[in-house]
């Protein structure tokens, strides 16, 4: 009995190897054109994250279709000497993501979920934000 149930087993994981293999190959997707750059102007600002740590983002900008903007692509100490500076940032911006649906998560509805620039140059504007 014990021989046969393996044998079944067996089988049934052979099978589904060879299924997998025998399926029609993918085509190939075509390759993605990358978003156009934008240019942003606004404030750096410091932000905490859920998570607690710390993200830089550009407030009341100007130039996009949303006033925050998680800032990505630079180095820190970028950000840091540049906090409550006008600046302008060009990059890519990618529209954030749905938000997880795990157990919990309908107490985090009010969580804010900004775009976020891939930055690839910045040009301080001001000194200060007004």
């Amino acid at each position: 009995m014990l021989r046969s149930v393996t044998s079944t087993l067996t089988a049934c994981a052979l099978a589904g190897t060879v299924n997998l293999f025998a399926q029609e190959p993918t085509p190939a997707q075509p390759e993605t054109q990358q978003a156009p750059k934008e240019k942003l102007t606004g404030c750096v600002m410091e932000a905490k994250t859920t998570a607690g740590g710390t993200a830089y983002v550009l407030n009341n900008a100007e130039g996009g279709s949303a006033k925050l903007y998680v800032l990505a692509g630079s180095s820190e100490p970028e950000w840091v000497s540049n906090l409550n500076k006008k600046v302008e940032v060009t990059g890519t911006v990618q529209q954030p993501s749905a938000p997880p649906t795990e157990e919990g998560a309908a107490g985090k509805q009010n969580v804010l979920r900004p775009p976020m620039v891939q930055v690839e140059s910045v040009k301080v504007v001001a000194e200060t934000c007004k």
